[in-house]
């Protein structure tokens, strides 16, 4: 048995359009070779790495509650605590130079690559901060003290939704 061919425009049970306006929305043109991806795609993707931090910080939170606020590990791990904090300082001090830098960076690029630029310029602090907010998240859920950790976490947290952007330098002000 083989399935029929069908192009990507025609449409499947009626949601198709509604899927690819979503993707157009996501990766631009990118099936025609255009690599950049549009404003409202980059906001997004910041979003979803700020909101999957948000939702780890309310399941670690969650599984505390349930074990009456005592943390996963036996013992807690004093080393950890100390690992957190200083992961932490270190990655909002690299996320914020590299935004700098690569914001610089995209400016500079041809109107053809900025965009390209911009969404690196974005998405690479943004990863790096989440995975020292994972890091603290994951120490307040194994100790069950929310300091320092916890701490650490909210400060990456709020470095994160300060670093998504809001306007599209390239539009054109009414």
């Amino acid at each position: 048995m083989s399935w029929p061919r069908r192009s990507l425009d025609e449409p499947v049970l009626g949601s198709s359009a509604r899927v690819v306006s979503g993707c157009n929305l996501l990766y631009g043109d990118a099936m025609s070779g255009n690599r950049n991806v549009p404003f409202a795609g980059q906001r997004m993707v910041c979003m979803a790495l700020v909101f999957g931090m948000v939702l780890y910080a309310i399941a670690a939170g969650v599984m505390l509650k349930v074990n009456d606020g005592v943390g996963l590990a036996e013992e807690p791990i004093a080393l950890l605590n100390t690992a957190a904090l200083i992961v932490g300082i270190a990655v909002a001090i690299i996320a914020t130079l590299l935004r700098r830098l690569l914001t610089k960076k995209a400016e500079a690029a041809d109107k053809e690559h900025r965009a390209a630029q911009r969404f690196l310029s974005r998405i690479l602090p943004l990863a790096i901060i989440e995975g020292g907010c994972l890091l603290a998240i994951t120490t307040w859920m194994l100790n069950g003290e929310a300091m320092p950790a916890l701490a650490v976490a909210c400060v990456l947290l709020s470095i994160a939704i300060a670093m998504i952007p809001t306007q599209d330098p390239d539009a054109e002000s009414i």
